[in-house]
């Protein structure tokens, strides 16, 4: 049985020209085949060349999208194929494509021919579409499953290679989350819908599904999908740092695909993004979180991570109860072992917190007089943290110091070097209670490269605000000096006064000022002090020779 051709007419071409990327036509295609129910699509881009004894540089290339759906039967090709916006889909919300134009988007590549062959309740056909738009129907002799089209068109090898590139790309970005198998030249193309973030979580709720998580990028992924078609993506910051898919019967893309419509549904489908980025995405960062502080995590994603709950407390008065009593802050127990508090156990003991990224001698000390150490380094988005919620910044271990005693063995010659040090001061007016010789270089060591600190007693806890006082007068307290065993310098003085102690202990104390001076910044009393210093060493120098 064969019928007279039916013009489709000039209203066509702008439908046909409707969308910017020509070969977007498979996505409507692809589309369709899924209304029709198909379990799989396999899509193909093959290429015949030309006749070895032609001149004609241009082979055949065809395209076919065949699918296994449940195909069309004659009333369905009339009404539904080959007649424009009378889709049957309006109304029903498990159809994807609802404007009935799908179909006539494969003339946008300006093919030579497309034929569909198609089969339904015993009934299988063949309908041939021609350049002019014009088609006609034969009845098929052989049953066919499905619906297969094959669009064909000359063209060159290059043009082809070129056509498999663009087809392939079409399918990757529109129909990378279809849930059923999609192929190109036999290679799956589609795959579950994944979110390259942090701290993802999944939602499933009346028809939509989401994924939500955290990306270093402000302006963040936003990807709209139906059937897990794609509808649209695209980037911005109305939520920072947070990117999400969301995949829901009730969005649907505007007529040229370039976009999802921003209507009533779309409007519920953001509340329900935004509701789940402040409770059930800050509840998944919290246990990430907590499970870093028990595992002595520290690395970028895990800073990243205290930047986002760092956000989160500040930009939000009603933030979740759990944010605060969660054990996400890292800290130290005695002997040096781990342990981890929640951020209201800090806020409540901040005045006594102090911060540090490494066990030592220090927090020691501060742990065995009652004081809370956080490994928390000072200038980190926890430290911030911490600084927010407990209305002040938690102390630096680095703003004290210590001193260890030294062994017998850096003990042994050392005397000539300690008298003339001492010596030394006390002509100067300073009131000391004596030099030792100690330890600074221990892990952490704010004063490490200092030759000598001072301190009220050996071993003390120091503000290193406090390493350079020296006292003077009848009602100035005694401090000890002590000297750095581990610095090389400290070494080299200590053989140097075997033979010039004098010269050895100025020196020292030239070094121990000019260091105490650079970190102040104050250089007004230097060359007094240095002139005093050199006078005194040469006199008590010459004494001891006479």
């Amino acid at each position: 049985m064969r019928d007279d051709p039916v013009d489709v007419g000039e209203a066509l071409e702008t439908l046909v020209h409707q969308f910017s990327d020509p070969w977007s036509f498979l996505r409507e295609l692809i589309q369709n085949a899924l209304d029709a129910g198909s379990p799989e699509i396999d899509v193909r881009v093959d290429h015949e060349p030309p006749d070895a004894n032609s001149d004609d540089p241009l082979g055949l290339m065809t395209v076919e999208v065949i699918d296994a759906g449940d195909g069309m039967d004659r009333q369905i090709i009339d009404t539904r194929l080959t007649r424009l916006f009378s889709s049957a889909k309006d109304g029903d919300y498990t159809k994807i494509g609802r404007f009935g134009i799908g179909f006539v988007s494969v003339f946008a590549i300006a093919p030579d021919l497309v034929c569909v062959d198609t089969g339904r309740a015993g009934e299988y056909w063949r309908v041939l579409f021609r350049k002019d738009r014009s088609f006609q129907r034969i009845v098929l002799e052989h049953p066919t499953e499905g619906t297969t089209i094959r669009i064909y068109k000359r063209a060159t090898a290059d043009q082809a290679d070129d056509a498999r590139a663009r087809a392939r790309a079409v399918l990757e970005y529109w129909c990378k989350h279809a849930r059923v198998e999609i192929r190109c030249d036999d290679e799956l193309v589609s795959r579950p819908m994944q979110l390259d973030a942090r701290c993802v979580i999944q939602h499933e709720q009346d028809g939509t599904h989401l994924l939500l998580g955290y990306v270093p990028e402000a302006a963040a992924l936003r990807g709209y999908y139906h059937g897990g078609l794609t509808l649209h993506e695209e980037h911005d910051d109305l939520l920072p740092h947070v990117a999400f898919k969301i995949d829901s019967r009730y969005l649907e893309h505007t007529l040229t695909r370039d976009n999802v419509i921003r209507d009533d549904n779309f409007a519920k489908a953001m509340n329900i993004v935004g509701r789940l980025a402040s409770t059930k995405l800050v509840e998944a960062l919290v246990s990430e979180l907590e499970l870093a502080a028990s595992e002595g995590r520290e690395d970028a994603e895990i800073e990243f991570l205290r930047e986002r709950l760092l956000a989160v407390i500040e930009a939000d008065a009603k933030t979740p109860s759990r944010v605060f009593e969660a054990t996400l802050v890292p800290a130290l127990s005695a002997g040096g072992g781990r342990a981890a508090l929640s951020l209201t156990q800090a806020r409540r003991q901040i005045k006594r917190c102090w911060t540090t990224t490494q066990a030592s001698p220090v927090t020691e000390r501060l742990i065995a007089r009652g004081d809370v150490v956080l490994l928390v380094a000072e200038l980190s988005a926890l430290a911030r943290v911490l600084a927010h919620v407990g209305g002040r910044s938690p102390t630096p271990v680095a703003s004290v110091c210590t001193a260890l005693p030294a062994t017998s063995v850096e003990r042994i010659s050392w005397q000539p070097l300690h008298d003339a040090a001492l010596a030394l001061l006390a002509q100067q007016g300073v009131k000391l209670a004596s030099i030792e010789l100690g330890r600074l270089a221990y892990p952490g060591s704010p004063v490490a490269d200092h030759v000598a600190i001072t301190q009220t007693e050996l071993g003390e806890l120091t503000p290193v605000s406090e390493i350079g006082q020296l006292s003077s007068g009848w009602f100035g307290s005694k401090r000890i000096v002590v000297l750095n065993a581990d610095h090389p310098t400290v070494g080299h003085l200590i053989e140097l006064a075997a033979t010039e102690p004098e010269l050895a202990a100025y020196l020292l104390l030239k070094l121990f000022y000019l260091r105490l001076n650079e970190s102040t910044q104050d250089t007004t009393s230097l060359p007094t002090r240095d002139n005093q210093l050199a006078s005194a060493a040469a006199q008590a120098r010459a004494q001891r020779r006479s």
